[in-house]
């Protein structure tokens, strides 16, 4: 990263050095300056003070660029290019800008303690503790952030683990099915709020067990309402059956004969029956029920009843 911003640097500036060449002048904003063909530092100081005045950034920045990489052991270059870099440190916004910031300023230091000479060491000591400084500040300030967001996710690991176990309890309790399924999708949705990296061991073992607690918890649950839902639609399907015989016995005249109304009566009172799901009891009534009707029909209608019966579209429990 270092190496590449080196490169940038030296790039920009030979870019600069270039435009202030080009043709004895450069222009930088809205007017064109003439130099002669090798500008000294003091054109270079001149034009930058120009530039700074007139609020021209970036120009200025291109300009000491290119002064820094022309005169690597100049003073006045290496300070106003330190001085800049601490005062882009106080407006930079993220920490990307501020880690490369640091960059380019131990870039500064290294090449200008390269070309320089003994006289400029009490210059380059003195802003390569203010650098340092700056380092060790803004890396201790993001330590502390660190630490305080990790230690805000462990009381939040913690909080979580308490209602998962809640949840469990509750849901132990309970043979609501909507409150069950509700309390798992909870469970679901707090879970992706843990951070498992952050975890003690005593935390990971409550984890593991209110995990496992879940799945076996899920079974039984399941099972348990399947059960219960299977009885439901046993207990209905048997008034259905009964419901039909009735409604057959007392019309039974009228019902048996060929053009009868007896196809859409069946459909009506057990035509979407799913006999999947019927126990043996069940199952055994509903033969008797239909095989009753069935045997007492005129033979014209049996095709139809039991085109009605195969064509309906039966029952799905939702388990």
């Amino acid at each position: 990263m270092t190496a590449l911003l080196i490169i940038i640097a030296v790039l920009l500036g030979y870019v600069a050095y270039r435009l202030i060449l080009r043709e004895g002048g450069i222009f930088l904003g809205p007017y064109e300056f003439k130099f002669r063909k090798d500008p000294g530092p003091d054109e270079f100081l001149q034009r930058l003070k120009e530039l700074q005045q007139g609020k021209q950034d970036f120009e200025s920045r291109l300009v000491l660029s290119a002064a820094t990489s022309k005169f690597p052991n100049n003073i006045e270059f290496f300070r106003l290019a330190m001085d800049k870099v601490f005062t882009d440190l106080k407006a930079a916004q993220t920490e990307k800008e501020v880690e490369e910031i640091f960059t380019r300023g131990e870039s500064l230091i290294k090449e200008f303690g390269a070309a320089s000479g003994t006289d400029s060491i009490s210059l380059l000591t003195e802003y390569s503790k203010r650098l340092v400084q700056a380092q060790e500040e803004f890396y201790s300030l993001r330590k502390e952030r660190d630490l305080e967001i990790e230690r805000r996710q462990r009381e939040r690991n913690e909080e979580i683990l308490k209602e998962l176990e809640n949840i469990l309890e509750g849901i132990r309790a309970s043979n609501d099915e909507m409150a069950i399924r509700d309390a798992m999708n909870n469970a679901a949705r707090l879970e992706t709020g843990m951070d498992l990296s952050l975890v003690d061991e005593s935390q990971n073992e409550r984890y593991r067990d209110v995990k496992n607690g879940f799945y076996k918890m899920a079974e039984e649950k399941v099972e348990s309402l399947r059960s219960a839902r299977y009885s439901r639609y046993n207990r209905k399907a048997i008034e259905r059956l009964k419901k039909l015989l009735d409604e057959f016995t007392e019309n039974e005249k009228e019902l048996s004969k060929s053009g009868s109304s007896l196809p859409v009566t069946l459909k009506e009172y057990i035509g979407t029956l799913n006999t999947s799901y019927f126990d043996g009891p069940t199952m055994q009534y509903f033969n008797y029920v239909y095989g009753y009707i069935f045997s007492l029909i005129d033979e014209d209608l049996k095709f139809e009843v039991t085109r009605i019966m195969a064509e309906t579209e039966k029952d799905t429990l939702d388990i």
